[in-house]
């Protein structure tokens, strides 16, 4: 009788102590609200979404459960599960099970086998942010775009508020070629002169800038779109099989004052002139508007030429 009682309280201790080294494996499921507390009360939060596929997530869980914390964390790896698919959803998990990553609140999806001897590697690459934020301020500064400087090459995704399911795929794709490729993203709603000068019309839209030259996100197959494995592939190779086209220059002062006339001139075309209007004054005003550009130009022309003539 003893020695039974004896055991039992080995194996209890045993259950416990395994428990407690997978993070609490028998209480870890998170409903979406519980998920974002964590997030935000932990620096690194590692979550498994899973479906009701009883068979595919029993084998995640076990290899969930055996993954550690790299050592070169400064803080431990909170590993929860979670099966709010909305939630899912909006972080760009499209397969069950998926694994997304949380470091600071930014999420970064894994698309790599489901085995831990694959994603501990990943860990590791995985402990800091790679997507960068730019703006009309600081996008020519960081990227230097347009001159093909020694900043090296940049997967950029322009987004907004209503588009942003992607932002985790390109994270992770972020982990993978951060050694080669800077990804950043730029929020169109607070970017208007940049997206302008690339002419961004769809959300979200996605660019590689390399060398001078601007190439468009396309996935070798649809249903790849906006997988990290599409994007990596397309940031290292896939690339050339798209035309690039010269990144436009930053507009000048005279770039935008040229553009601001050309607009008015249209807007004012565009009004319907009424029986018996003003047609020879509206007239007037464009030629002498004309008139204005066309000494404005002559004039800067000039002075090139006289430089250059000195300099000579």
């Amino acid at each position: 009788m003893g020695y039974t009682w004896k055991w039992k309280h080995i194996v209890c201790y045993f259950y416990f102590s395994v428990v407690l080294m997978t993070n609490g494996s028998a209480d870890n499921q998170r409903t979406a609200e519980e998920l974002q507390n964590d997030v935000k009360q932990n620096k690194y939060v590692l979550v498994l979404f899973v479906n009701g596929n009883k068979e595919s997530t029993k084998a995640a869980t076990t290899a969930f459960t055996q993954i550690s914390t790299p050592d070169l964390y400064d803080q431990d790896i909170l590993k929860v599960r979670c099966g709010d698919q909305t939630l899912a959803t909006s972080l760009g998990v499209r397969s069950y099970p998926q694994l997304v990553f949380y470091r600071s609140q930014v999420p970064a999806l894994y698309d790599g086998d489901f085995a831990t001897p694959s994603i501990q590697p990943w860990l590791e690459q995985a402990r800091e942010v790679t997507l960068q934020t730019l703006d009309d301020t600081s996008f020519e500064h960081l990227t230097q775009a347009s001159t093909g400087a020694t900043t090296g090459d940049w997967l950029v995704i322009f987004y907004r508020e209503s588009c942003q399911e992607q932002l985790p795929a390109l994270e992770g794709a972020g982990v993978l070629i951060k050694q080669k490729t800077n990804v950043a993203k730029v929020k169109i709603d607070d970017s208007p002169e940049t997206v302008k000068r690339f002419q961004i019309r769809t959300c979200p839209t996605t660019y590689l800038f390399h060398h001078s030259k601007m190439y468009a996100y396309i996935s070798q197959t649809s249903s790849d779109v906006y997988r990290v494995k599409s994007l990596v592939s397309f940031a290292t190779s896939w690339y050339k099989n798209v035309k690039g086209v010269k990144v436009p220059s930053i507009p000048t002062a005279f770039d935008k004052l040229t553009e601001f006339i050309a607009d008015s001139l249209k807007e004012n075309f565009d009004v319907q002139i009424p029986k018996g209007g003003n047609l020879m004054l509206k007239g007037g005003a464009v030629l002498a508007v004309i008139a204005f550009i066309v000494t404005i130009v002559t004039t800067m022309c000039s002075r090139n030429a006289t430089k250059r003539a000195k300099e000579d």
